[in-house]
């Protein structure tokens, strides 16, 4: 064949597959773009990125230089994916499934793994490995309640600048047998003060959210696992309850009306 007639650029197999990636990449993120699981904006503005790092390649004779970015990006994808996931878990399922002295890297783990929506990735992944394994950065985790298993831990926060109540500790009883015998191991929440969580007006601790504020509706607490505050005030609690080394730092309360799922 005639030397003039040959194409470099489609003559370099490696951008041939970088460009049948960015095809298919495009191509996947069109067919669900008018769904409810549609892909984000930055998925297409990923690939176009890609794209255009292939094209500045050839032009460049530089190849290898495009194949470690797409590989740089292509090891941030689950990081991506699993950093901006939110883990639905149910407290009687955490309770059941971890102990008192789980570390958050096994609870996050494990919750992972046992929720399909979030683990439909891992089975294309070898050596039982998981998106999470592969993630720099830890989901959030969506934690479902019953109301008579939440309780005020009589500890609240205030902000250092303006003087104003920012946060309160809440404890979260999960039931998990020990020999036997059911009993309750406390995971705190630190919930910011305006969600309204627990009634203002209410100062006696020693009931339960549904006794304390008359709400039936399980609420569902979203936030990441982060170790326990330091302090006196958390020693003390420790010293009370069974209490997980980690703590529920929420950003986001939302009630389940009509829910039945949660008894």
């Amino acid at each position: 064949r005639s030397p003039t007639m040959s194409n470099p650029f489609l003559e370099r197999t490696s951008v041939q597959v970088l460009l049948a990636l960015v095809v298919v990449a495009f191509m996947c993120n069109a067919a669900v773009s008018h769904t409810d699981e549609g892909l984000p904006w930055e998925v297409t503005l990923g690939g176009m990125c890609v794209f255009g790092v292939v094209l500045g390649s050839y032009y460049i004779h530089r190849a290898d230089l495009a194949l470690t970015i797409v590989s740089i990006l292509a090891a941030l994808i689950p990081t991506y994916f699993v950093y901006n996931s939110e883990v639905p878990i149910l407290n009687w399922q955490l309770g059941s499934a971890h102990g008192l002295t789980a570390p958050i890297s096994e609870v996050l783990s494990g919750t992972w793994r046992a929720s399909p929506n979030n683990s439909r990735f891992d089975a294309m992944l070898p050596l039982g490995l998981s998106l999470y394994d592969l993630s720099l950065l830890p989901p959030g985790i969506s934690l479902t309640a019953n109301t008579s298993e939440i309780y005020h831990s009589g500890l609240k926060l205030d902000d250092k600048v303006t003087g104003e109540r920012s946060h309160e500790y809440l404890l979260i009883s999960s039931p998990r047998k020990v020999r036997r015998k059911t009993v309750g191991i406390m995971l705190l929440a630190k919930v910011p003060y305006h969600f309204d969580v627990w009634p203002k007006e209410e100062s006696d601790y020693a009931f339960d959210l549904q006794t304390a504020a008359h709400i039936v509706a399980p609420p569902t607490f979203t936030g990441e696992l982060l170790k326990l505050d330091k302090g006196p005030a958390i020693v003390s609690i420790q010293n009370k309850h069974n209490l997980r080394p980690f703590m529920l730092d929420v950003y986001k309360v939302e009630y389940n009306f009509g829910s039945r799922d949660h008894a």
